[in-house]
């Protein structure tokens, strides 16, 4: 069965149900897919986007989750953490000199010196050097001996119940005996830390 132009130039939409059965299908169709095409952008897109972006969040929301949960499940133990290392930390400032125990500091490592039977040319304090969290007390130590005294004074200014760390030295031979001169800048820290809270 053909049809000829004229033919389809006289079909009007209002008699759809009496067109011919393969346009009849034809125009169902192209009006099937347009309902689609439009439902989909009308209807469907917008929540097609807020879902994409739901299941984003819910990725997001799990990891969270899980973090959250860990954390609250090992509280108990965090805490415990957090006590040892206060203790910790309290172990360690009773190591750093207050004010009025740096004269005495100077005095023990005099002390620790001349067991050693060392000389002492010169033991002083620098300036105070301000740094983030700390003071740096800087000193100055020149003194002499042998090799073996000053190897003996170094282990033993590590072994003092305050901390001081050596942070440069020179060690030169004396061209008038067999004695070593020490030059050594060394410092100790004061530091004043809150304890975290649980």
């Amino acid at each position: 069965m053909s049809f000829s132009a004229d033919q389809l130039k006289e079909l009007d939409i209002n008699d759809l149900p009496f067109w011919p059965r393969p346009f009849r299908l034809i125009a169902h169709a192209i009006i099937a897919i347009a309902v689609m095409v439009g439902g989909y952008y009308f209807i469907i897109a917008d929540q097609w986007t807020a879902y994409q972006k739901a299941v984003a969040q819910e990725s997001t929301l799990k990891d969270e989750y899980r973090s959250k949960y860990l954390t609250a499940v090992n509280l108990p133990k965090y805490r415990e953490q957090l006590e040892q290392l206060n203790t910790d930390l309290e172990t360690l400032l009773a190591m750093l000199p207050n004010t009025d125990e740096t004269p005495k500091l100077l005095d023990d490592i005099t002390l620790v010196g001349t067991k050693v039977g060392l000389r002492f040319d010169r033991i002083e304090w620098l300036p105070a050097e301000s740094r983030d969290f700390y003071t740096a007390l800087p000193m100055r130590i020149e003194l002499k001996g042998d090799y073996h005294q000053i190897g003996q004074f170094i282990g033993d200014i590590a072994s003092l119940h305050r901390i001081v760390s050596v942070t440069n030295f020179t060690l030169r031979f004396n061209s008038m005996g067999d004695n070593l001169t020490l030059n050594l800048n060394a410092e100790t820290y004061q530091q004043q830390t809150l304890r975290a809270q649980p």
